[in-house]
């Protein structure tokens, strides 16, 4: 789920759903002050990947720090829509309506999250060198091609 919710936006292939550093002997993880789990390592590759130096490091790391509260908000709105549409289910499963209105409010909470993955995006395209940039655009088109390759999986299997 925090693959989902991950500001590194970078894991829409697989959840939907994703660090920054203080020092070159933390890990990016620890630097970013970031919470743990898989995104916050997703983020750690992409530091690690794009060779950020250290001022785009505390950039990232100024940037989580600011929008920290919104993400949290974002996340706990999704799962509380989520444990609603969970909970009516098993409720009352033949309540078509009511389960309709609140899978509409979980897509609104995920759309949220979507947006500030965005806005993750378009901020860290702002703070990268153009050799970084096309770094980034080729973990891109792996990640696409990787998600393409389960789409045929998946539409083969329904054949």
């Amino acid at each position: 789920m925090l693959s989902l919710i991950a500001l590194a936006g970078f894991t829409a292939a697989y959840a939907q759903q994703p660090d920054a550093a203080a020092s070159a002997s933390a890990s990016p993880s620890a630097e970013a002050g970031f919470h743990k789990g898989w995104a916050h390592h997703r983020l750690g590759f992409l530091i690690k990947k794009l060779n950020l130096n250290d001022t785009q490091k505390q950039q990232l790391k100024d940037y989580f720090s600011q929008n920290k509260q919104a993400f949290k908000a974002n996340m706990a709105n999704l799962l509380n829509a989520r444990k609603a549409l969970t909970d009516a289910m098993d409720k009352n499963p033949s309540d078509e309506t009511t389960i309709r209105s609140l899978s509409a409010n979980v897509e609104s909470a995920r759309t949220e999250l979507t947006v500030q993955r965005a806005k993750f995006q378009a901020f860290l395209q702002g703070i990268l060198t153009n050799d970084q940039k096309q770094t980034l655009t080729a973990l891109q088109q792996k990640r696409n091609a990787k998600l393409q390759e389960h789409i045929q999986r998946l539409s083969q299997s329904n054949s």
